[in-house]
Formats: C-alpha cells, structure tokens, sequence
C-alpha cells in the first residue's frame, strides 16, 4: 500500500531521500522473511521509479499467500474436527458398552483438548447423563457455563441434571437465575410452575403458571398448572378458615 501511495505522490528533497531509505528497509527485511524466499528465490528489491510495479507484484504474492493460508486453515479446521470427533464417538461407543471408566477418559480429553468448540460441553454432558452418569454430567456443563455464558441450552441443561439428581431446589435456583439472565421464557416457567405445584407451593406455582401464559395466553401445560394450583391454594385456604373457626 505505501508503495502505491509512494508512486503517485509529489514527494521531493530530503523527505523523499527519507522514505526512499525506510522503504529500502523495509522491503529487505520483507525479502529476508523465509515464506518470501521460497516464493522469490532471486529475492526482493526497491528501485526508486519503480514503486508502482514493485506493488503490483506485491499486491500478487499477498492474494496468492492468502488463498494458500486460507486453504491451509480450512484444511487444520477439518483436522480439529475429525480428531474431536474419533474422542467423542470412541467415548459414547465405551458408554454404550457400559464401561464409563474409559468413557470419562476419552470425554475429558475431549474437554481439555477441544472445550472451545460451540456447543460441546453440552453434548458431552448430555452423553454422560443419558448413560446414568448425571452427577458427572453436571461438571461438563458448568464448564460450559463458564466459557460460554451466553449460552442458554447450558442453563437449562444443568437444571434438567438437578432434577435429574433429586435436588429440585437447586433446579429451581438456576431456572430463576436464568429468567433473570435471558428473559421471560414460557418452556422454563412452565418448568419451574411444575416444581413448585410438586412441592405443594401453590401459590408460587400459580404466579410462575400466570407468568408463562403471559408470554404465550394459550398455552396448554401453563393453564393446566394454573388452574391446579389455583384450585388446591384455595382449598387449602378454606381448609385453614374451618380449622380457625
């Protein structure tokens, strides 16, 4: 570029003198790069009235050195992939022979090697947990919360895992956090109205059941729930007004 500007500029006197030794330098030390002396054999130089070309063949090399990186990162992505993709199925094949020792061996290196990969955790862990293996399932997808916060399918996955492990409290805290985080979401108040009415919280259940049908009025499981809640909170209350009286 600073050779194309160079060739059509007005430049005279010492400042011309000035650019033509840095731009001198400048191309020797580009020419004694190892990638340019294999493209260059016969090696680079600047000739003052000659900007103009030596840009032009620049200009070439750079589209061509491009393409074949551009290639050459494709070609490493394919790569990466294939080898994440022997670890995962080698390790859902262990699972589904019933030997999680080694399955756990091929996950994390899977984990350690390739966690950066969208969406992976997650897998791994819902592998883990469709085998039975829940509570370790729960350690892939809090990594995952941790490099990716943004994505939501971790959140609801780990609540799923509470569940899952009995501990409905903790499902219920990370459901909350993550209405909190994402937004009103009716899949996740339904979830969270269908705990609370399991643990006979009726009144909790009703307002997480209202504030699913706010987002979607029309919805089946949220009218269902309300509409329990809301008849047993009110049985309790006339059962509460007898026991007064």
């Amino acid at each position: 570029q600073a050779l194309g500007m160079l060739a059509g500029s007005q430049i005279f006197g010492r400042e011309r003198i000035e650019i033509s030794i840095l731009m001198e330098e400048a191309v020797r030390l580009l020419g004694e790069q190892e990638v340019i002396k294999r493209a260059v054999p016969a090696g680079l130089a600047y000739k003052k009235g000659q900007e103009r070309e030596l840009s032009a063949g620049l200009t070439r090399m750079a589209d061509v050195l491009e393409t074949i990186m551009g290639k050459a990162q494709v070609e490493e992505r394919r790569k990466r992939l294939a080898e994440l993709d022997e670890l995962v199925l080698a390790g859902q094949k262990d699972l589904d022979n019933k030997q999680p020792l080694e399955a756990r061996k091929f996950f994390r290196r899977a984990m350690e090697n390739y966690g950066d990969e969208p969406g992976l955790l997650v897998d791994l862990g819902n592998r883990l947990m469709l085998a039975g293996l829940v509570a370790e399932a729960v350690e892939y997808v809090q990594k995952s919360i941790e490099t990716a916060p943004t994505d939501m399918r971790a959140y609801v996955f780990l609540a799923q895992c509470h569940e899952a492990l009995g501990e409905t409290i903790k499902a219920e805290e990370v459901i909350r956090a993550t209405l909190r985080r994402f937004g009103p979401n009716e899949d996740l108040f339904v979830r969270l109205a269908k705990a609370e009415l399991g643990r006979r919280a009726w009144k909790e259940a009703l307002a997480d059941a209202q504030a699913a049908l706010e987002v979607n009025p029309v919805g089946r499981e949220a009218l269902r729930i309300a509409e329990a809640a809301s008849e047993r909170g009110r049985n309790l209350g006339l059962q509460e007004m007898a026991a007064r009286r």
